[in-house]
């Protein structure tokens, strides 16, 4: 779950970590079985920000459970004494989770799953979801596991923008969490990201733009082996996706 917030970014995603400091007193700590109460209220905080199941997935306190028991790593913000958001990277992934088959990943090959982040409303747009996305990159890069994937509604921009942002591209488009409609985005740890957000294809006549909403067209594209590279704001508030051949 990402919740939405700013999606500009700054800093370098190719640095490896972080792509910036946190914001002026703001702290960063990993998180344990004894943070789970506080970060089951950041997630719902967020949840009842966004308010429509639709394009962020709400989870359990049982999903938070059991990746602070060991099914993964979860980076917590924190402002003062108070947990402000979090990023989950889930290692351990189940059978509805495990992405190889739509992304083309062979099932001898490393995979784990951003699975969601949350920040509180007040803090939105302080750059926090970039941190979490160079942070879980950086975690999966030291755990030697070579692919990464996350999921986002198309409807969602700030959160598949912010992932195109951290060198995340779209593989995929297929419904998923009760018929919902979800971009499947993957990248390599070990690769340096490249800045997409909003910079002009090197070749535009080697790709297409298609409308976010235009899933036809899109699933199309993905079908003749392009992914969605790079993005832009049309002047009516939507986004386009550019897809072409890796």
């Amino acid at each position: 779950m990402t919740a939405p917030g700013d999606d500009t970014r700054s800093g370098d995603p190719a640095a490896g970590g972080p792509s910036a400091a946190p914001p002026g007193e703001v702290r960063l700590a990993v998180l344990a079985p004894g943070d789970l109460e506080r970060v089951y209220a950041v997630h719902l905080a967020a949840m009842a920000a966004v308010g429509d199941p639709r394009l962020v997935k709400p989870e359990d306190r049982g999903f938070f459970e059991r990746l602070l028991a060991g099914e993964g790593r979860l980076l917590g913000a924190f402002r003062g004494e108070a947990l402000i958001g979090y990023g989950v990277l889930q290692v351990h992934l189940p059978p509805s989770e495990d992405a190889r088959p739509w992304l083309g990943i062979p099932a001898g090959e490393g995979l784990a799953k951003l699975a969601g982040a949350g920040v509180l409303p007040a803090e939105w747009g302080a750059g926090l979801h970039d941190l979490f996305i160079d942070w879980r990159v950086a975690e999966a890069r030291r755990l030697e596991i070579a692919h990464l994937y996350a999921t986002a509604a198309p409807g969602n921009p700030r959160s598949w923008t912010n992932l195109m942002a951290g060198g995340f591209a779209v593989r995929a488009l297929h419904e998923k969490y009760g018929g919902h409609l979800r971009y499947f985005m993957w990248r390599r740890s070990a690769l340096p990201a490249v800045e997409a957000a909003e910079t002009p294809p090197p070749d535009p006549a080697a790709g297409l733009w298609l409308a976010a909403e235009d899933a036809p067209a899109q699933h199309a594209a993905l079908a003749e082996g392009r992914l969605g590279l790079r993005w832009r704001r049309r002047a009516d508030g939507g986004r386009d996706l550019w897809y072409a051949r890796p």
